[in-house]
């Protein structure tokens, strides 16, 4: 494999290109990109066609990259976006999770690898994963896949993958919301899909360092590498780590039992982005089974995600004028008010009252919070926890860019300002990736993948991402009608 690739750039005659033709040049060089991130294994006897996010570092499946790199494959290649949802639920555990992490084999870049985890007892044969989850992106992937499939031709796709996706939902509601209050409870910040985000901040003061073990905290020093392959400003740091890892060495010691694991992690929180992925999916699921008949078994989803609506309504802090997520640990229930990206996820599960919605777009829309030149940011430019070039903390995702225009435009029926700000983003987005090409992420007051002009300034993440290509692909598509 060659791991100096570069994405190619578009091509430049030096004579002027419509927006048109300068999207379907890009288009070429996101298919390119996404091509080179494949990766073929064979497991069980089986051959798996799996998109990596980069390999220059995550040369594994991730959970909701995966879904979305799928969303933007079904515009390119119907059979590969298919193989990339039958290959995320392959590692699927006997109780319904399925897990961040599916580790291709004999690779051993990423930290942690599969055997830091101690899930032997789960694997699937060859097949070796994590132990933790992501935002359930999945069902909602489902679906966008199986809506743009060519006629006919996603049918033995969708009877794979379908009862798969059913079981991680009721994994999902009977493990992650044992109250039956609407709201899932994550137990790692890998779970939130937001690492290191300041959201966090707080719930980490109930993870003692000391309690960490030794043994854990020397591994993170001598095999920890992604601060090594990346700049370590970018990065998670050391403490951050030897959290993750005291969590992962914590969960293995209960023996992966998550009944144990949500009652007594130090760290377990009600988190708002992946609560309303959770009800969007569990809308998606329902509009799946009902478009293929099965209309009774669509009625519990439904029921889902309205509960997680109302609940996701209620964790609005006048005060402060956001949605918050809630600790919940060991007992606790006290909200986390932390200006964060996140606080604009309840527009995609359709949970924003009509009082606060103008609340909420008014938030989104100041240029001194989240509508820089480039939005949004993961963190508000004025918080004191703003830090332009560390991951979660500072810089634009386009993953979650994408959600939060999805939700504008649920809004944009109503709202004439949601739909233009969803309509702005959506260009924003797409100049913000075709200016740099495929990075992690970007800076949200220029829009560069660089931290500085500097000739040896470190990218803003690894290079030739797969889910900036993907989302482009499906921005274009479906936004842009690029044809």
């Amino acid at each position: 494999m060659n791991d100096h690739y570069k994405t190619p750039k578009p091509s430049n005659s030096g004579l002027p290109q419509s927006r048109e033709q300068k999207l379907l040049e890009m288009l070429k060089v996101a298919d390119h990109a996404l091509k080179h991130n494949l990766y073929v294994t064979t497991l069980n006897e089986k051959t798996y066609r799996r998109t990596v996010p980069s390999k220059e570092f995550y040369v594994h499946q991730w959970n909701w990259d995966s879904a979305a790199v799928a969303m933007g494959l079904i515009h390119l290649d119907p059979e590969r976006a298919y193989d990339e949802l039958r290959a995320l639920v392959s590692g699927q555990w006997d109780n319904g999770l399925i897990a961040h992490i599916t580790y291709n084999p004999g690779e051993t870049r990423y930290y942690p690898q599969a055997e830091k985890w101690h899930t032997e007892q789960f694997r699937r044969g060859e097949i070796v994963t994590s132990g933790i989850t992501q935002p359930p992106l999945l069902s909602i992937a489902v679906d966008y896949v199986y809506k743009h499939s060519p006629d006919g031709a996603a049918g033995d796709f969708l009877d794979e993958v379908l009862p798969a996706v059913m079981k991680y939902h009721d994994y999902l509601k009977r493990y992650r919301d044992p109250e039956d209050g609407g709201l899932l409870t994550i137990v790692h910040p890998w779970e939130s899909g937001t690492d290191n985000s300041p959201r966090w901040d707080s719930s980490y003061t109930h993870i003692n360092l000391t309690d960490v073990p030794q043994a854990v905290r020397e591994d993170v020093d001598a095999n920890r590498t992604d601060d090594k392959l990346g700049k370590a400003l970018h990065r998670p740091t050391q403490e951050d780590y030897y959290r993750f890892m005291g969590l992962v060495a914590l969960f293995a010691k209960l023996g992966w039992d998550y009944e144990k694991i949500v009652a007594q992690s130090p760290f377990a929180v009600k988190d708002i982005l992946f609560s309303s992925l959770w009800a969007r999916a569990n809308e998606a699921l329902a509009d799946t089974l009902t478009r293929v008949g099965r209309t009774d078994e669509a009625t519990k989803y439904h029921k889902w995600a309205q509960q997680t609506q109302e609940a996701l309504a209620h964790t609005w802090d006048e005060e402060h004028q956001q949605y918050c997520d809630i600790d919940v640990a060991q007992g606790r229930r006290e909200p986390i008010i932390e200006p964060t990206n996140a606080m604009f996820l309840p527009l995609l599960a359709g949970a924003v009252t009509d009082e606060q919605l103008p609340k909420v777009l008014t938030r989104l829309s100041d240029p001194e919070q989240f509508w820089p030149a480039y939005p949004v940011p993961s963190t508000a430019l004025n918080s004191p926890k703003f830090e332009l070039t560390r991951y979660w903390r500072g810089p634009t995702w386009p993953i979650t860019n994408l959600l939060i225009i999805e939700g504008l435009m649920r809004y944009a029926p109503q709202s004439a300002q949601a739909r233009q700000m969803g309509e702005e983003l959506v260009d924003r987005t797409l100049d913000m990736i075709e200016k740099n090409g495929f990075y992690e992420y970007y800076d949200p007051t220029k829009g560069e993948a660089r931290p500085g002009r500097e000739d040896n300034a470190r990218q803003f993440g690894f290079a030739t991402f797969s889910w900036p290509a993907a989302i482009f692909i499906q921005l274009a598509k479906q936004y842009r009608k690029a044809h």
